[in-house]
């Protein structure tokens, strides 16, 4: 607390956020309403939190809202995020980019 904070400190320390794991969960009316499609996409999204470490640091420094971080997380993450859609969907994507 003495240091992490503070702009001009000599000496600081490296720091860091445990660790966590995070799910998504659906309410079962949601999921019944929603679909086999929408189910499935849910069941196969999934990143690092390395990977949502440098969103919010981009966020952060570009003082990003929610919708320009997620388009720059799909301009930047193809590799990922095309695993959780159909090769017609990610064109879509793409070309909505």
């Amino acid at each position: 607390k003495r240091c992490i904070t503070v702009a001009e400190c000599t000496d600081p320390k490296p720091s860091a956020w445990p660790v966590d794991t995070i799910v998504t969960l659906v309410a079962k009316p949601f999921s019944e309403k929603a679909g086999p499609e929408v189910m499935e996409y849910l069941n196969k999204r999934s990143w690092s939190n390395e990977t949502i470490a440098k969103l919010m640091a981009w966020m952060t420094d570009n003082q990003a809202s929610g919708e320009e971080g997620a388009k720059h997380f799909l301009e930047e993450n193809p590799d990922i995020w095309k695993k959780w859609v159909s090769p017609e969907a990610a064109t879509k994507i793409e070309a909505a980019l």
